[in-house]
């Protein structure tokens, strides 16, 4: 049998702040006790780096801002799953920091929207309506 292995070089950015894509959000048993490893695609670096939150459902915790900074406004009622998150697009903020092991790693320490608007446009659009009441999208 034969089959081809992909590389991913892990390398180490610099400390500061990068566009990125959320690829996963899963539940991990740590020596702190359940936590969630999000895991963000850097892609303008070609690298993978993650973080880690509490699973604590108050809207105070890092686990909320980071969904709420992926996925705009969450409603409290229904709350997030991965599901609802992956794939979205955020800017990561990096530290170098030591594993347990003494390697030097990138760390995830805040996540916040991304640059571009919601639709994905970089390039926001006003609606007004004309004097006929049609709405008219106006590019900025």
């Amino acid at each position: 049998m034969s089959f081809r292995m992909d590389v991913k070089v892990e390398k180490v950015l610099e400390d500061g702040a990068y566009d990125a894509k959320l690829v996963n959000v899963e539940q991990k048993e740590t020596k702190f006790g359940d936590r969630l490893m999000w895991s963000f695609e850097v892609t303008e670096e070609n690298t993978e780096v993650v973080g880690f939150t509490s699973m604590s459902p108050s809207t105070k915790a890092k686990a909320d801002q980071w969904a709420s900074a992926i996925a705009g406004e969450i409603d409290p009622k229904l709350g997030w799953s991965p599901e609802d998150l992956i794939g979205g697009e955020c800017i990561v903020v990096l530290e170098a920091a030591e594993d347990a092991q003494g390697t030097e790693k990138n760390k995830v320490v805040k996540v916040k929207p991304p640059k571009k608007d919601r639709t994905g446009s970089a390039n926001p659009i006003r609606k007004f309506t004309d004097t006929e009441g049609d709405v008219v999208q106006i590019p900025l």
